[in-house]
């Protein structure tokens, strides 16, 4: 009697073990489930369906076949099945600590000719990529960049330069710094990106409001100039683009005691 019931017990448990191993093979076929564990992002691409892309685009807005702009969230998703849908599971974006990370968009409207840097739009730190199409983002190289944290990021859209990858990428990682600016120090700051500087004058008028550079779409809506620039930074530490700003550290001009400093400038309005 004790034999059959571990007989019948050792077959239920197998059974049960197979019918485990069919479900975990086949339910995904048959439910569409995707997961997605914390560390990751899913890319969505929808392989037919839908009418197709314009000309020229990149990430589906409506349904159109090809890479989606929404991205899966952590967790299990249904409704995706292999036949209409590939997931690509990427990992997080990590920007280190000290570190600043820039971005290029494969997809979004045209930069305008008299600008080299794509304009900065409401989009949670390129996290939506939905929202960055739809505000107006622009292709290419982005005024915008991404400071120490972590980031979900379509990676299909977006590729972020780390100083991880910015060998690959032109870029020398020492550039991905944070910008330090030493106490006996004074930083002389060249703009890559605004309007030309005023006919007769050197240096780009000082412009208020874009904390110290660090915001450089309020430099630009505030009308900065490209080129040498009038206000310098002084010592501290700058979230800096290197696409947009470069900056040359020079001693601080010291005048003993029982001297003076006779100044001459270059800027400003002509003499009288």
């Amino acid at each position: 009697m004790t034999f059959v019931f571990t007989f019948l017990a050792e077959h239920w448990v197998l059974t049960g073990v197979a019918l485990l191993i069919v479900f975990m093979i086949w339910a995904p076929l048959i439910t569409g489930a995707v997961l997605i564990s914390e560390r990751q992002v899913g890319i969505v691409v929808k392989r037919w369906g839908g009418l197709g892309l314009h000309p020229g685009r990149l990430i589906a807005l409506a349904g159109e076949a090809g890479y989606q702009a929404d991205t899966l969230a952590p967790g299990l998703h249904f409704g995706l099945w292999r036949w209409q849908f590939r997931i690509i599971k990427v990992p997080v974006t990590v920007v280190p600590q000290g570190e600043i990370a820039l971005v290029l968009a494969a997809d979004g409207a045209a930069i305008p000719a008299e600008r080299i840097l794509a304009k900065v739009v409401d989009c949670d730190n390129f996290q939506d990529a939905r929202k960055f199409l739809v505000n107006g983002g622009e292709k290419g190289r982005q005024l915008g960049l991404l400071t120490g944290g972590t980031y979900r990021i379509n990676s299909a859209l977006f590729t972020v330069i780390t100083s991880h990858t910015a060998d690959g990428n032109g870029m020398a990682p020492s550039q991905l710094e944070l910008t330090r600016i030493n106490t006996d120090m004074v930083g002389i700051v060249t703009t890559l990106d605004g309007q030309p500087i005023a006919a007769g004058e050197i240096a780009g008028q000082t412009i208020g409001g874009h904390d110290n550079f660090q915001n450089a779409q309020a430099f630009l809506d505030g009308g900065g100039s490209r080129g040498l620039q009038e206000q310098v930074l002084l010592s501290g530490t700058w979230n800096l683009n290197p696409w947009f700003v470069q900056v040359e550290q020079v001693p601080m001009v010291h005048i003993p005691i029982g001297h003076i400093g006779v100044v001459i400038s270059f800027v400003g309005k002509a003499h009288e």
